[in-house]
């Protein structure tokens, strides 16, 4: 939690005493917060390969944070091949971004801002790692959100920005129902929202473990940007190059594929969600294939890129290729960080030693005509958005409405009473 508590330390003395905090204290306290993550994370490692003394693995209880009846919320600790893994990959992938935003975002008007939210993310992440229940993920899952959206609207004088970072909010928002409702219906279901509770799942119906499974599906198909959520996510190239990087390329949007790793027995006791997850994975990385090809923008084109990996992954956790998914996910994670970070180097060289692309179009697949279509779909993303606010304008609509009928009954009862 040392990033974490350097990120809060910074804000409260920004909100204290005003904008007095140079560069260099900001990036140092920050830096020592991520730096202490990471060695953590090696500490761990270390730990459960036995270098440090006995091996230390599986459950660390440190007993329960609030009890209420027959409901708990544990603190506890899990250290296993797949916590250890993402953790390592978080932290050292947000250390170094951090290194690399120093330089990038030097003399910008929200320097500090970015490296609270950097810690923010990065305690975040260090907590769904480690996380051994259901409410302590919760928890860190919402920093990572919460982090995600302010990084998208970091440019929050321009309108696109916040629009965006509103949008992919939103979409949090909802898809987050999913795991909130898996939570709750873990605790009554099998006692516990320990993961470890979670090899119960054999002795629930079959109902049950296939509404289960398709909630937390439904979180991680928001958070990973998987269809038909995958609008926002182009979106969230408003934001700085380093958190894209970070958050869009690296760690953030496979987030949602570690919690589905999290809840493989899960997973694997509903096929009907599985299948669902397949589906859904074969399908995005279909769709992000074709826009990537399309699209105008580098950035724009790796958040596709990325996005089709991902289906990719979430299709290997579907078939119950987890150790595959790990590695898959690892080495994708460290390659788009790279590639993120690298893309403004690389537009700048194309145009300085005049390396332009020949082509990236549907040249090669059947007809002209056919071809010409596909480019067409595919460079308006399937009207995804069009279709989503089609579908959310109703509800919009309906809550005016309603609103609008409170405030009449509210007059018309504060009337009477006045009388």
């Amino acid at each position: 939690m040392a990033p974490l508590t350097s990120a809060l330390g910074i804000g409260v003395a920004l909100l204290a005493r005003g904008n007095w905090l140079g560069e260099d204290t900001v990036e140092r306290v920050i830096r020592v917060g991520l730096i202490a993550s990471l060695l953590a994370a090696l500490a761990a490692t270390m730990g459960a390969l036995g270098l440090l003394g006995a091996p230390v693995r599986g459950e660390i209880d440190y007993g329960s944070w609030l009890v209420v009846g027959r409901y708990e919320i544990p603190l506890v600790l899990v250290a296993d091949p797949l916590s250890i893994a993402f953790s390592v990959l978080a932290a050292a992938l947000t250390a170094l971004v951090g290194r690399f935003s120093r330089t990038y975002l030097h003399k910008e008007p929200g320097f500090a801002r970015f490296f609270v939210l950097l810690g923010l993310f990065a305690g975040g992440t260090q907590l769904v790692a480690y996380a051994g229940a259901l409410d302590l993920f919760f928890a860190g899952w919402e920093l990572i959100g919460i982090s995600s959206a302010l990084f998208i609207g970091f440019f929050h004088e321009r309108e696109m920005p916040a629009r965006s970072a509103v949008r992919a909010f939103a979409t949090y928002r909802l898809c987050d129902v999913g795991l909130l409702l898996g939570t709750v219906s873990v605790h009554e279901w099998l006692g516990s929202t320990r993961f470890s509770a979670l090899e119960g799942v054999a002795t629930l119906s079959p109902l049950a473990v296939t509404a289960l499974g398709g909630m937390f599906l439904l979180s991680a198909m928001g958070k990973s940007a998987q269809l038909p959520f995958s609008g926002w996510l182009p979106r969230a190239m408003e934001g700085p190059t380093p958190s894209s990087a970070l958050f869009y390329g690296a760690v953030s949007v496979h987030a949602g594929l570690y919690l589905l790793l999290r809840v493989e027995p899960v997973i694997a006791a509903a096929p009907v969600a599985a299948a669902l997850g397949g589906f859904v994975g074969i399908a995005t990385a279909i769709y992000a294939t074709m826009v990537a090809r399309t699209h105008p923008d580098a950035k724009g084109a790796l958040a596709h890129a990325t996005l089709a990996q991902i289906g990719l992954i979430l299709a290997e956790i579907s078939m119950g290729l987890t150790t595959l998914a790990l590695v898959h996910l690892v080495c994708h994670a460290m390659l788009r960080a790279w590639q993120f970070l690298r893309a403004p180097n690389m537009i700048h060289d194309a145009h300085t030693f005049g390396h332009h692309a020949v082509h990236r179009s549907t040249d090669g697949v059947g007809s002209v005509t056919l071809r010409d279509r596909l480019f067409a779909v595919a460079l308006h993303r399937l009207r995804l958005d069009e279709r989503l606010d089609a579908a959310v304008d109703p509800v919009l609509a309906l809550s005016r409405g309603l609103s609008t009928m409170e405030r009449r009954v509210r007059g018309v009862l504060s009337v009477r009473q006045d009388a």
